[in-house]
């Protein structure tokens, strides 16, 4: 059964997949990174070169092809209605949450982030947009507030033992 991992940007889905693969013997696959390295360039290279739209036909099909158990999506793949119903048809989805005030913190001024750079009130819209389509495509929402990603991590063992 496969493991996907959602949430917005500085939610800690790239650093709770590899702990969560460290401690389950899972493999996983970072999207952001297989899609870089299928890629040979940055995402905010994509987003330049080729356009948001473009990147995100590139991460809905790096997603279908990913192999490994645990998956690390990235903070858009939901900018396609049915990219969320097909992991919840093919998987456990769990919404990694925190409020946006705690997730900006994490995230400004992160240059390695294109949509990062947009101004407080419409990354804030856009969490609040995001927010919803990610409640609605979850199985489990886990919240990552103020937590380590061990104890993060230990949550989500406990959901995966028991679906």
């Amino acid at each position: 059964m496969k493991v996907y991992l959602i949430g917005f940007m500085g939610a800690g889905k790239s650093t709770v997949s590899r702990l969560l693969s460290s401690k389950t013997g899972e493999p996983y696959s970072d999207l952001d990174s297989r899609i870089e390295e299928k890629a040979g360039k940055k995402i905010s290279t994509i987003f330049q070169e080729d356009g948001e739209a473009s990147f995100r036909e590139i991460e809905v099909s790096t997603l279908k092809a990913a192999e490994a158990t645990i998956i690390s999506t990235g903070g858009g793949i939901l900018y396609f209605d049915e990219t969320g119903q097909w992991m919840r048809q093919n998987g456990i989805v769990i919404y990694l949450h925190a409020p946006f005030k705690e997730l900006y913190a994490r995230i400004k001024g992160d240059q390695t982030r294109p949509v990062a750079a947009k101004p407080y009130k419409e990354l804030e819209a856009l969490f609040n947009k995001r927010n919803t389509a990610y409640k609605e495509v979850a199985h489990h929402v886990v919240s990552v507030s103020n937590r380590t990603p061990e104890s993060t991590v230990k949550e989500i063992i406990s959901i995966i033992q028991n679906s």
